[in-house]
């Protein structure tokens, strides 16, 4: 994993990332005044609410609360870390990252394998292209519907049929064979020597959510034994349960129509696109997963999966809208017309015909219901109830609860059964699932932190020196840093102690851009964007209290322990009582000021 980047290189990154052109190449800025306006990318609104200031550099949704800099956007539009979103607008930026020795090693050998892909697909798209040996690749692409023209549009080309073509071609552009081993690309000879992984074969390159190539999904064109389709191997820039086939090209249309297509493979997804269904993604070489959810549930909330209608199709269906439910989307599950798959429907019918066929998509548990013939009373008793316990189990994994409630008066409803009844077994599902910490959930318990006595007084001793730099000086004598719990907060309370930061040169978007907590960025950012909550932060007396309030907590927390120790340590239990005493007599002292300096 790349070391931590230096708050020189932050700023530097920040500097040369400038908010509204950022922010502009996701969604549509007007200038009103000193800002700039548009339609919040984090909640379905008509009038815009969300608003970028281009001189504290910062945004703001007035609708839903959503703020920071450049650098939580990037986090929140793209589901990043904030080292990762630092690293991805440094690349935009041209900025070199990361500095230290053994990250640059790392850097540069993902850089390298970024490369080789991307001349691979051009390698293989010219010969696609070009090459009388490829006329038979052509002529299946065109009985696909996919024309000459679409070739590049779609990172489509062909790996002639040889044994070395890829590796001749590398070595004339001076690349190593071992790069394309690490990439994938070529394999390792028993002796040593290498052979091209893909030959004879129609090439789908695969991007990342970044637009960079990382892999590629192969077909044959003749029928033989070998498999009909072949991939790219994992490696250290493509992790298959990470990547979404044409997602990159997809994601704004996605966005705009606030639903998702989901298809299987290359074709299919080809076909959808080329007749005007843009909002699309596929799987390859893998099912969907829990990170493909995540994904996905960055552009919108709703799905549609579109599967070949056979057992396997359905069996496949069920399996992601499981999966899409547990992280937040809405699941609708569209059946095709017997023995069609979704390339083959799309390249007979027109963008309306599929945009009907879209449009008649059914609910998960509808769905569910029709496959399991619950709702016909099909079948005993006993087998009711199992595939009626195989559903709930899938509710019991839903997170959002009021989906979750709907979804089971719904099928109370169609079962003539008690709710009650279904809550009863949903409750012993929930039980048994085993949850291990996600990011999600860190995040959950970073945010309750600020939910506390002591967590307000840390963020409301920071949010006050943004507001009034002024008060600096005297928040940071009266400090103890010692008693700040939150790492940004203290990293960010120590460098103005270090460099005995001037309330004068006190620059918020460069130390707003060092604090890599989305919720302390969100909190200061509302708040710098709200002039009335300002003259609550702005004076002496708020930062007097949090001070105060910081240090009783301490107080109380050591308490807390103490009478915790009692019970476990009754031979001691009066001289835990005695300090019991003397730190609430300390508190009354606190409470009254003696040691804050006015």
């Amino acid at each position: 994993m790349p070391g931590k980047i230096s708050p020189e290189k932050i700023e530097d990154v920040r500097l040369a990332s400038d908010i509204v052109d950022i922010i502009s190449g996701y969604l549509s800025l007007q200038k009103k005044g000193k800002n700039y306006f548009g339609l919040c990318p984090f909640h379905k609104e008509k009038t815009p609410s969300f608003s970028v200031n281009p001189e504290q550099q910062i945004f703001h949704c007035f609708g839903c609360g959503a703020g920071g800099n450049v650098f939580t956007f990037i986090m929140r539009m793209e589901g990043l870390t904030f080292p990762e979103s630092v690293r991805l607008l440094a690349k935009q930026a041209g900025i070199i990252l990361p500095e230290e020795d053994q990250d640059v090693e790392q850097y540069r050998e993902k850089e390298a394998l970024f490369y080789v892909n991307n001349m691979a697909a051009g390698f293989y798209l010219d010969y696609l292209l070009k090459s009388p040996k490829a006329q038979k690749a052509r002529d299946y692409l065109e009985k696909r519907g996919i024309e000459q023209e679409q070739f590049k549009t779609f990172s489509i080309g062909f790996a002639p049929d040889g044994w070395d073509s890829l590796l001749k071609y590398a070595e004339k552009n001076s690349i190593k064979p071992q790069v394309l081993e690490r990439a994938g690309l070529v394999i390792k000879k028993n002796d040593g020597g290498f052979y091209d992984r893909f030959r004879g074969r129609i090439t789908f390159a695969i991007h990342n959510i970044s637009g960079q190539v990382v892999g590629f999904g192969a077909r044959r064109i003749i029928n033989d034994n070998s498999p009909k389709y072949i991939n790219s191997p994992e490696t250290d820039i493509y992790q298959k349960r990470y990547v979404l086939y044409g997602l990159f090209h997809a994601r704004e249309n996605i966005r705009k129509e606030n639903k998702v297509v989901i298809v299987e493979g290359y074709t299919d997804y080809i076909s959808l696109y080329r007749r005007g269904v843009q909002n699309v993604a596929a799987t390859s070489g893998t099912s969907l997963t829990e990170d493909h959810a995540r994904l996905l549930r960055r552009y919108t909330a709703n799905a549609v999966i579109l599967y070949d209608n056979d057992s396997a199709g359905a069996a496949a269906a069920l399996r992601g809208a499981e999966i899409l439910l547990e992280n937040g989307l809405d699941v609708n599950i569209c059946t095709l017309p017997q023995g069609q798959d979704p390339d083959e429907f799309a390249r007979k019918n027109s963008e309306t015909g599929i945009k009907n066929l879209l449009s008649g998509s059914i609910s998960f548990l509808e769905f569910q219901l029709n496959k399991l013939n619950i709702s016909k009373k099909i079948g005993s008793a006993a087998q009711q109830a199992e595939a009626t316990r195989e559903l709930l189990a899938v509710f019991a994994k839903i997170n959002d609860p009021l989906k979750q409630s709907y979804m089971v008066a719904s099928l109370a409803d169609k079962l003539h059964i008690q709710e009650a009844i279904l809550w009863e077994e949903i409750k012993k599902f929930e039980r048994q699932n085993i949850r291990f910490k996600s990011g999600s959930e860190e995040k959950k318990q970073s945010n309750l932190f600020f939910t506390t006595k002591k967590g307000v007084a840390e963020l409301g001793l920071l949010t006050s020196i943004f507001v009034n730099p002024d008060l600096i000086p005297k928040i940071v004598q009266n400090l103890d840093l010692n008693l700040i719990s939150h790492t940004d907060i203290r990293e960010f309370f120590q460098h103005l102690i270090q460099n005995n930061v001037d309330p004068v040169l006190f620059n918020p978007a460069k130390l707003l851009g060092t604090i890599q907590d989305p919720f302390i960025t969100r909190s200061v950012s509302q708040l710098l964007s709200d002039q009335n909550s300002q003259q609550l932060y702005h004076s002496w007396k708020y930062a007097y209290e949090c001070l105060i309030s910081l240090q009783l907590s301490v107080v109380d927390d050591e308490i807390h322990h103490l009478r915790e120790n009692i019970q476990n340590n009754q031979k001691n239990a009066r001289e835990i009582l005695e300090k019991i005493k003397n730190l609430k007599e300390h508190k009354k002292q606190i409470a009254a000021g003696h040691y804050i300096e006015q």
